[in-house]
């Protein structure tokens, strides 16, 4: 026959209600950080989305002054032949 006292059982609640603090505190932990990482994926895939529209832009605006570059020295060569 064994006798477990009060106190042996207050301790023990003790320990399992800090190890059940811990736990929560590590999951608020884990959510914010998972927010963040959410948060700056998102910023990130933001960004990327600008800069390929500003390359797209560019590409087009280049694009279009290496045409017009051609078609004005092709009428200057037109020109200077006739």
């Amino acid at each position: 026959m064994s006798f477990t006292s009060c106190r042996d059982k207050r301790t023990q609640d003790k320990v399992n209600n800090r190890i059940e603090n811990a736990k929560e505190s590590a999951d608020r932990a884990l959510d914010k950080v998972s927010d963040k990482i959410e948060a700056g994926a998102d910023s990130v895939k933001e960004a990327w989305i600008e800069t390929k529209e500003e390359v797209k832009d560019g590409a087009h605006k280049a694009k279009k002054e290496i045409k017009e570059g051609y078609n004005n020295a092709k009428k200057e060569v037109k020109k200077a032949l006739d």
